[in-house]
């Protein structure tokens, strides 16, 4: 372990063994930052989607403005801001170019999985020496860890691996083999090196520009301690290695409020991107018949904008409150008051969803008022139309039917056989 510093704050002492590259930077900071992006991503939205991922100067970009750092643990070179921050950082960024926010946001958050259920040892060797660590995290378990006298054998392939193309390790779901003929069980696997991109992205209806690819890893060797057994659907982490590691409760949080965050912070940017692309289309565009006055005089498109805005805003207000909400649930739990229940997590989950629907909604609204000629390839508002609608066939946004498991789980009804 290199030198250690000391840094107090309101909460506690903080041990910071990889020195952050701007200690001083604040989270209004980082925020302003990324809508300072805005105008630059969006005019290159046209060329992130032909190369399937954010560009070489994009990246470097985001690292340069702290944004992959986000999430991640102070004491190893990251800024710890909060989850609220976070997604104001996400949805600034998908405000510009959605495609650039997806790509962002499933490369830096996963830190905050890794800071809270993988060991101390684990998390000192991958952020290190330098802080400079992104992962996706394709959740199906589509590839197996098998136990061999020499850690775990890694093989199988991972579509969606979102977020990939910038990343310096990979995490994805496995079924992990303890001993053959055993029954396999669901974890997750960090792997430093030795994976390969398939260059297979960006033939999807939208967020081309996302960097999804698929990753094979064949016979890959990881340590016992790169394999976690939390899962999408395991308990809260209050016991896990992230709370007294970091005295953070928003490492001890579940799992799929905090999946649900990450996307609807990006589908509430792509809302807010329809909203400037239909402002820019009806204060530039006359009306199709006399008297060809601006679109921008005409009542109906007056009130589709207001209408917009308005979901907009709420699609963002509310995964905002879901973001505090986390954080404060992990909190309750670690206090001794009543735990992050499943409940919970269902709870906030749906909410979250119902913030993307209504993000989605803005979008679709819009989209029917713009006029054909907006829906032309190469047009923005044609881009988002497509970016919402690949989000809403996400295993994640299929809303009624997560509905229906809360509502079975708040009655107490078992799913039927």
């Amino acid at each position: 372990m290199g030198c250690e510093l000391s840094e107090t704050t309101d909460a506690a002492e903080k041990i910071i063994e990889i020195p952050q590259p701007e200690p001083d930077l604040t989270p209004e900071e980082l925020v302003r930052r990324a809508a300072g992006m805005r105008s630059w991503l969006r005019d290159h939205q046209d060329e992130t989607e032909q190369r399937t991922g954010i560009s070489e100067d994009t990246h470097k970009a985001f690292l340069e403005a702290g944004f992959y750092r986000s999430l991640q643990p102070r004491r190893f070179g990251g800024y710890e801001f909060d989850l609220r921050t976070y997604s104001r950082m996400v949805t600034e960024v998908a405000r510009g170019c959605p495609s650039s926010g997806w790509n962002l946001c499933l490369a830096a958050s996963h830190s905050l999985v890794v800071a809270g259920r993988f060991p101390e040892s684990t998390q000192r060797e991958v952020f290190g020496p330098d802080g400079d660590f992104r992962a996706p995290l394709p959740v199906a378990p589509s590839a197996t860890a098998t136990r061999t006298p020499d850690g775990y054998r890694v093989n199988g392939r991972w579509d969606y691996s979102s977020g990939v193309n910038v990343s310096t390790h990979f995490l994805g779901g496995v079924l992990i083999i303890d001993e053959e003929g055993g029954m396999p069980t669901p974890g997750l696997v960090l792997v430093p090196s030795g994976w390969r991109m398939l260059d297979n992205w960006g033939e999807i209806l939208g967020f081309r520009g996302s960097g999804s690819n698929s990753v094979v890893a064949e016979d890959v060797l990881v340590p016992y301690e790169y394999v976690s057994r939390t899962y999408v659907a395991a308990n809260d982490a209050t016991d896990g290695p992230g709370v007294e590691l970091h005295d953070n409760p928003m490492y001890a949080g579940r799992l799929m409020t905090f999946f649900n965050i990450q996307l609807c912070s990006i589908v509430a940017g792509t809302a807010w991107a329809a909203v400037d692309e239909y402002q820019r289309i009806i204060t530039t565009k006359n009306s199709p018949l006399p008297p060809f006055r601006p679109r921008s005089h005409d009542p109906e498109h007056q009130r589709n904008l207001g209408l917009a805005t308005a979901l907009a805003d709420s699609a963002q207000r509310i995964i905002l409150s879901v973001a505090d909400d986390y954080t404060a649930y992990a909190a309750r739990g670690l206090a001794g008051g009543e735990p992050f229940s499943e409940l919970d997590d269902q709870a906030l989950s749906l909410t979250a969803r119902q913030s993307g629907q209504l993000a989605c909604q803005a979008v679709e609204m819009l989209a029917s008022a713009s006029g054909s000629s907006a829906l032309a390839n190469g047009q923005r508002m044609q881009r988002y139309l497509r970016d919402v609608a690949t989000y809403k066939t996400h295993a994640n946004a299929q809303h009624s039917w997560w509905a229906t498991g809360y509502a079975r789980s708040l009655l107490g009804v078992e799913n039927p056989a």
